[in-house]
């Protein structure tokens, strides 16, 4: 049994290595149709050979032998059971004595649950297969290389637009990615393009807004704000958030002292938080005095503590602050 993710296990099925088991365990809707797709392609003989099925639709033991049976005339076959986690614990334990037996297939088990209650054998050719956790390093490059197979570059202030203004689940740029290849004519995506396009995400536009406030742009920073607080209840919390952690980088970057020519990714990794966050707060230093840093990040906690109690307007709690710590 061996550990891995959907990306590892794509690029393992275009190199021709498949496992005879996989268990998706949770993870992205993107990337199971991507491994699923590369199996697909890679090895079976048609799209017929593919079946996909609800584990609690129907009668398994019957599906199961269908499958065998159905092998006899395949050269290869995948079987993907969805919703592993619906059946009853003794049907899960009949399933894995199955494994064994399957034959000349690829069976795909999709689990949405915890690990422990499945019932692993010990099998050489089962993969656990988990989401990646990508580094911002490995992000931009999968930006990069996806684009890339699109026939198309995108340029870096495009790039960091991007990451920087939408949900940075690779389901969601997937379907950003996909967008603005299919509008974009030129092989290069351009920023313009690219701020056209995408759906800006709330902690997007909370970017925006928190780069508003630290240039003294207090007009903008509130219409920003009324954007935001349209997007649900829990958006002045996910704003306060943002805040918080925005000033608190002012904060730390003012007791550093002077930095010339600062390495914002070294910078960022000492202080646990994105490169480009970093460098916007550290632009921005001279707008701010420590103790001031300081009283925005008491201030925040304080319309927190309000929020949370109840009975005070957090559009104007949260305008009041605008106003005050816009330099």
């Amino acid at each position: 049994m061996v550990e891995t993710d959907y990306l590892e296990a794509i690029k393992k099925a275009e190199e021709g290595i498949f496992q005879p088991v996989y268990i998706f365990l949770g993870g992205s809707l993107y990337l199971k149709d991507r491994l699923i797709k590369s199996l697909c392609d890679n090895f079976l003989s048609s799209e017929g050979d593919l079946e996909i099925r609800e584990a609690g639709e129907g009668n398994l033991e019957e599906l199961l032998e269908n499958q065998e049976s159905a092998c006899l005339f395949s050269t290869r076959r995948v079987l993907y059971l969805k919703n592993v986690q619906e059946l009853k614990a003794q049907e899960r334990k009949s399933l894995f004595q199955r494994i064994n037996t399957l034959g000349n297939q690829i069976l795909i088990l999709e689990f949405e649950g915890n690990p422990e209650e499945l019932p692993l054998i010990e099998l050489s050719g089962l993969a656990l297969v988990k989401d990646p956790v990508l580094g911002e390093k490995q992000l931009r490059n999968w930006i990069i290389g996806s684009f890339s197979k699109k026939g198309k570059r995108i340029s870096p202030e495009a790039l960091e637009f991007l990451l920087t203004h939408t949900d940075r689940s690779l389901d969601t740029l997937s379907l950003e990615i996909e967008k603005v290849s299919l509008y974009e004519e030129g092989s290069l995506v351009s920023l313009e393009t690219v701020q056209k396009l995408i759906t800006p995400s709330l902690e997007g536009t909370g970017f925006d807004l928190v780069d508003a406030v630290f240039s003294g742009k207090r007009g903008k920073a509130l219409n920003l704000l009324n954007q935001i607080l349209f997007m649900g209840k829990e958006a002045p919390g996910r704003l306060i958030f943002l805040l918080f952690r925005n000033f608190k980088l002012l904060w730390q970057l003012s007791g550093m002292g002077q930095v010339k020519k600062p390495d914002f990714f070294k910078l960022a990794q000492k202080l646990g938080d994105h490169p480009i966050a970093v460098k916007k707060a550290f632009e921005c230093l001279n707008n701010y005095s420590r103790e001031k840093a300081q009283g925005a990040l008491e201030a925040l906690a304080e319309i927190d503590r309000k929020i949370k109690q109840g009975g005070e307007d957090p559009h104007l709690l949260l305008e009041k602050f605008i106003l005050e710590f816009s330099p």
